[in-house]
């Protein structure tokens, strides 16, 4: 009887702090978000190509495992960015960023809100990458094996190559 009663109070304790875990936005749940996006927009198998990987469930992982310091970096310097604005001008950060009484959300909400467009970004550019990987791989065989090889891993140094590339020219 003891233990139930323990059991039942520890699932209301847990309950409440797995709801505002939800809400809260994590270097995790952004990788994850990003990496659900990207499986969506290249189809199983480029996604799985990008990763090298003959699973989806090892090429999700591997994503998130890129994608996660890019969404913790982004997190901090979206924290940095939004204490900046804030600093500067508190009554109009609450007013642009809050959604509660007295804007009182603000922080969280620019924060979390900087962060995404930062890893959606960085989403874009893996799969505008992998579209043009795909491409160079289909139409201009030879030089798409000059430059990346022709070993498994050939796909995903192509995608590595042309997304920093692009985040060089922007």
């Amino acid at each position: 009887m003891r233990k139930l009663i323990l059991a039942g109070a520890l699932a209301f304790a847990i309950a409440p702090a797995s709801a505002s875990a939800a809400d809260t936005t994590s270097a995790e749940a952004l990788a994850k978000a990003s990496c659900k996006t990207q499986k969506a927009e290249l189809g199983t198998k480029v996604f799985k190509q990008t990763y090298n990987t003959k699973s989806v469930a090892k090429a999700v992982k591997a994503c998130a495992g890129v994608t996660e310091d890019t969404a913790a970096d982004a997190l901090k310097n979206a924290a940095k960015e939004c204490k900046a604005e804030r600093d500067a001008d508190a009554e109009t950060f609450a007013t642009t960023y809050g959604t509660n009484a007295g804007g009182k959300n603000a922080y969280g909400k620019c924060v979390s809100g900087k962060a995404k467009d930062t890893v959606e970004e960085e989403t874009d550019a893996t799969v505008e990458a992998a579209e043009t990987c795909k491409a160079m791989k289909t139409d201009e065989t030879a030089e798409f094996e000059s430059a990346y090889g022709t070993k498994k891993n050939a796909f995903g140094k192509c995608v590595s190559a042309t997304a920093k590339a692009q985040h060089e020219e922007s």
